[in-house]
């Protein structure tokens, strides 16, 4: 059984999709193990998106995660979960999001797209990094 992160933005929260994100990831067969609410520091942040560091983007992505309240979730499942939390999650540009994903289905921003609702790990190795840092330490 594998495990990967799940984070919910504070945009998603903002408009009340906690529940209806979760129902998705659930329905897709993936268990959430371990949760919590709250606010990230920059430091966090900073860490999260190391590899975008210097990129145009990088900024706006700090400030939009550090604008809100986060939802963090550990999640299981069977085979490759954190491939599969990543098709559930959708194209991080709501315009190219396909139908059916949860960008795709409720993202609304096209023109801010670092406010795209969700951030899932992209592969088992980047999951651990981003538990240990976000969980480890953390009640």
């Amino acid at each position: 059984m594998g495990r990967t992160l799940l984070m919910i933005k504070p945009d998603a929260y903002r408009r009340g999709l906690e529940k209806t994100i979760l129902e998705r990831v659930t329905s897709a067969g993936i268990e959430v193990v371990r949760s919590a609410r709250r606010r990230l520091s920059r430091e966090e942040v900073e860490e999260l998106y190391r590899e975008h560091r210097g990129k145009p983007f990088f900024e706006a992505n700090v400030n939009s995660l550090l604008s809100g309240e986060i939802g963090l979730f550990i999640l299981a499942g069977g085979g490759d979960v954190a491939r599969c939390m990543r098709s559930l999650e959708g194209n991080k540009d709501p315009r190219l999001a396909e139908a059916g994903t949860i960008r795709g289905d409720l993202g609304i921003d096209r023109l801010d797209i670092e406010r795209n609702l969700v951030h899932a790990s992209a592969n088992g190795e980047e999951a651990e990094r981003e538990i240990a840092l976000l969980f480890d330490g953390h009640s």
